[in-house]
């Protein structure tokens, strides 16, 4: 079984190192000749596992180029996911299968609509991966990736990948709820991070930040609840807050964005949960004024500046 990967980033390559080592041909769609031949140069993908490194030889190749889909893995960044997917739908069959695995929700929506829900698997990782040049990812936290479908069919993706597949995954009869819950840590934590240009941790720490946090997590809760989305057991701010604090030296994701410059995955964070809350009619004033703050840092670049709350 051969796995195609759209989204090179940090999840893309954790992936085609990991199916790779277990004995899979991998194949990695790029988005330009000069990107092919970065790869070509490097040749494979670098992985740092528990302080070893190695190199993972496999293959990548344009679109245009590339061979029918079999098995296709989605980790670009969320807004780029109707884009991308339309880029290789000429090369899917019908016995083709697309696991979704990014930030945000919505995106998985729309994956469907573009594949059709018989084909499509949605995924959430708690992995921790980062990039330390290209094609070279550090495999920094060891987590878990619960994988499922939205149409409740009996088809398993993870019986089909060797028990020495290196990453620990989980077949979930609920992914809607699991998506939910990490778009609920997510929109708590990602856009104040952003906002204030702080670590993690700070979120706990500081008292206005903590507040902040509070007023979200409160406001999420209201959309979920309308949603008959049941979240933890114990109220979001309590999961909010140690998530922050074993993440604490880490910056987001989204910050980091912000201060590359970069287009963030807020419409997909702050922005989703914004829409469900006006079909459902809850206001939700918190969060709107994240996706607001947070969309003006993107054309600024500038992050730290501690307006929100003033």
């Amino acid at each position: 079984m051969e796995w195609t990967i759209l989204g090179a980033g940090a999840i893309g390559c954790l992936w085609g190192a990991s199916l790779q080592q277990a004995g899979l041909d991998v194949t990695l769609i790029l988005r330009d000749a000069a990107r092919l031949q970065q790869f070509r140069q490097i040749g494979g993908i670098r992985l740092t596992r528990d302080s070893e490194q190695r190199l993972c030889p496999v293959n990548a190749s344009l679109a245009r180029d590339a061979r029918p889909i079999e098995r296709l893995l989605l980790c670009t960044k969320a807004f780029d996911t109707e884009a991308a997917l339309r880029v290789v739908l000429p090369l899917l069959r019908p016995a083709s299968r697309v696991l979704v695995l990014q930030n945000g929700l919505g995106n998985q929506q729309l994956a469907t609509e573009l594949v059709g829900v018989g084909r499509l698997f949605a995924g959430s990782t708690t992995d921790g991966a980062w990039l330390q040049g290209p094609f070279d990812v550090v495999h920094a936290g060891r987590g878990e990736t619960a994988i499922g479908t939205f149409d409740g069919r009996a088809d398993n993706l993870i019986d089909e990948l060797p028990a020495g597949f290196g990453l620990q995954l989980r077949a979930d009869p609920d992914i809607e709820t699991t998506l939910w819950r990490k778009l609920a840590i997510n929109c708590a934590i990602n856009p104040l991070t952003a906002i204030h240009g702080c670590r993690n941790g700070e979120l706990a720490r500081v008292p206005e930040y903590r507040q902040h946090l509070v007023r979200l997590c409160e406001e999420f809760e209201q959309v979920a609840a309308a949603r008959h989305i049941q979240l933890f057991d114990t109220p979001l701010v309590d999961q909010a807050l140690r998530v922050a604090t074993a993440t604490g030296t880490n910056y987001s994701s989204m910050l980091q964005d912000i201060r590359h410059r970069r287009r963030t995955e807020i419409e997909q964070i702050s922005g989703y949960l914004c829409r469900e809350a006006d079909r459902l009619g809850i206001a939700v004033p918190t969060h709107r004024e994240m996706l607001h703050l947070v969309k003006e840092l993107e054309c600024s670049g500038q992050v730290g500046d501690h307006r929100y709350g003033k």
